[in-house]
């Protein structure tokens, strides 16, 4: 059992829960998968395990898993939910805005400012969560290019004909 999984059924088991195999399989998909799924790919990748986990066998799951602090659920740029597990109590990402490619930003980016924000405010078991949404370079320099190519074809269009007028 990986360390997740053991970490995991820890904190199932103190909240009253068992670690069922369904639950160590959704548990085992997301922590193998170091990307963000989405329901749709947590169920086919599960179901490539055992078909007979129902789609709301992991949406019960994920639920339960999310409340106990388990997996983390991201929208990105109103995407449907993803999920990943949780390694920390900070998450930040950069997403594209256009091609949506999402980048994991260092937890020590913010400096303290989780703590700042306990102290300050008062709030217990925070999660702090970033999205910062521009463009990767890829597709900032297409906009660019694309935008210089409309530039042109207007200024094109403003020129004045050349065709002499007819004078009757």
């Amino acid at each position: 059992m990986h360390h997740y999984a053991r970490s995991s059924n820890e904190v199932l088991r103190k909240r009253g829960y068992r670690l069922t195999p369904q639950r160590h399989m959704i548990l085992s998909v997301i922590q193998e998968a170091h990307e963000h799924l989405s329901i749709d790919q947590i169920t086919e990748r599960v179901q490539q395990r055992n078909p007979y986990v129902s789609l709301s066998t992991v949406y019960r799951t994920l639920e339960l898993l999310r409340e106990l602090g388990l997996v983390r659920e991201n929208h990105l740029l109103g995407e449907q939910s993803h999920y990943e597990a949780v390694d920390s109590q900070a998450h930040h990402h950069l997403v594209c805005r256009h091609c949506r490619a999402t980048i994991h930003l260092d937890d020590a980016l913010l400096g303290n400012l989780h703590e700042q924000l306990q102290t300050q405010y008062h709030f217990h078991q925070m999660t702090l969560d970033l999205v910062a949404a521009g463009y990767c370079e890829t597709c900032w320099q297409q906009q660019q290019q694309s935008e210089q190519v409309s530039e042109n074809t207007a200024a094109l269009s403003e020129e004045p004909s050349e065709e002499p007028s007819k004078e009757q």
